[in-house]
């Protein structure tokens, strides 16, 4: 509770969900102690906890773009390539790739065929390290306003 109302949205909405997918809390026990009036800020974190995301930084470009009005959806299954992270208007796949889930050479070669045959198919393709979508949040929306102005490639 006392995350909830004192971390940081990001930080906040990131613990619910361990808090749930990881620790088997359920959302009725979490609601259940958000009852009094002073946990208004929680309860609206809470609700944004929805088991998405499976990153914190997933979470924080989530909120991210929530802020700037896209429309987006999550953990997206396109045939042939597998689930992205985030695909914007039906077409931009954005991915949020964390150094702990490429420390391979396999894993880069999967990623980067991947993002090929995505490609091949009309999709655009943008990856962020988790530290662009943190320190860098500004350049990461335009450099997506930008693609999005261009529009969807052919495929």
């Amino acid at each position: 509770m006392h995350g909830l109302t004192c971390l940081n949205e990001v930080d906040a909405v990131a613990l619910a969900q361990s808090a749930m997918q990881q620790h088997g809390v359920t959302r009725a026990i979490l609601e259940a102690e958000l009852t009094a009036k002073y946990y208004g800020t929680a309860r609206k974190r809470l609700a944004k906890a929805d088991g998405l995301s499976e990153s914190v930084p997933e979470v924080s470009a989530r909120l991210l773009f929530e802020s700037a009005g896209f429309q987006f959806r999550r953990q997206v299954q396109i045939p042939g390539v597998g689930r992205v992270d985030i695909l914007i208007e039906g077409w931009l796949i954005v991915e949020i790739n964390g150094f702990q889930f490429h420390s391979s050479r396999a894993a880069w070669r999967k990623d980067m065929t991947r993002s090929n045959t995505a490609q091949t198919q009309g999709y655009a393709v943008l990856s962020y390290a988790p530290e662009q979508i943190w320190n860098s949040p500004d350049l990461v929306l335009q450099e997506i306003r930008a693609v999005l102005e261009r529009g969807r490639p052919r495929g």
